[in-house]
């Protein structure tokens, strides 16, 4: 998580960089020097840089100078999410974290000075989901972790169908999101599952597959960016290990276009084949009719 939570940092810094009217900030040569004329850094030790994909963690002096021009941007480096790789969560800590939640979205999850959460419903879980922060996301997981902890398996399965169908919307909401959703979403999912029972006796798990969803059910627009920015991403030498055997879903249709904007040269003739791009991902070939009508 730590490149997931780097570059997510990185990408709040820039979209809000370019929010400043005053600058008109349009690249990344321009936010660069905006950045480094407010640190007590030189542009010479091309650190920051190295932010973009993640490969070295923020030391304490640049994040509080960009705390002090961007507001905001600790709380996105510092957020808890950032830890469900690693943390153990029992019911007092999932309390805990409850109660730190933004006030918004905390008095749909749980009172002041309770002990458990409130009662949730499905079209509950869809209101947090609609919020344009990471806490609409690590609340949705957190009640998940609380079903777990008193075996409602009901909760658990509102809590993932809820995180499953709103994907996209989470994407929509938190731009910052647009990269580091690669590895924010892999991590998630492989915590999330989806519980039924034949009969009275028998558990099945099932898991969700997000880039299978994203191959199938996604809207072409937000598709297409997703795939580019895993693309963008692998091309690293060092994420590239990281997100080797990830599998890759997609249409024919769709990695004909994406041929078109990865290799094309002066006279638009395509120079590669699609498996080239992610030659260290497994490709998985969609039928024609699963993605069609999602465009």
């Amino acid at each position: 998580m730590e490149y997931a939570k780097t570059i997510t940092w990185y990408d709040y810094l820039f979209n809000e960089a370019k929010k400043l009217k005053d600058l008109k900030i349009t690249n990344e040569y321009q936010f660069y020097k905006f950045m480094y004329s407010n640190s007590r850094h030189s542009p010479e030790d091309k650190l920051f840089k190295k932010y973009k994909f993640g490969l070295s963690t923020p030391q304490k002096s640049w994040k509080e100078s960009s705390e002090e021009i961007i507001p905001g941007a600790t709380d996105i480096i510092e957020h808890p999410i950032w830890n469900i790789e690693s943390i153990e969560l029992n019911s007092d800590k999932i309390i805990s974290e409850m109660h730190n939640l933004a006030l918004d979205i905390r008095e749909y999850v749980i009172c002041e000075g309770m002990y458990s959460p409130q009662p949730i419903s499905y079209s509950i879980l869809n209101k947090i989901s609609s919020f344009k922060n990471l806490d609409a996301i690590y609340a949705i997981y957190l009640l998940y972790q609380w079903g777990l902890i008193i075996n409602n398996h009901q909760l658990c399965n509102y809590c993932a169908q809820s995180l499953e169908k709103n994907l996209t919307t989470f994407l929509l909401n938190i731009n910052y999101l647009y990269r580091s959703h690669i590895f924010l979403f892999d991590i998630i999912f492989d915590k999330i599952k989806k519980i039924t029972y034949k009969g009275l006796t028998i558990a099945e798990v099932t898991n969700i597959n997000w880039r299978q969803l994203r191959g199938t059910n996604w809207k072409s627009d937000i598709r297409m960016n997703s795939y580019i920015s895993e693309y963008n991403l692998s091309k690293n030498s060092v994420i590239s290990k990281k997100l080797e055997n990830k599998e890759i879903y997609i249409s024919y249709s769709d990695s004909l276009i994406l041929n078109a904007k990865f290799a094309t040269d002066p006279n638009d003739i395509i120079t590669l084949n699609f498996n080239d791009f992610f030659p260290f991902h497994i490709i998985s070939y969609i039928p024609k009719n699963k993605t069609e009508t999602h465009n």
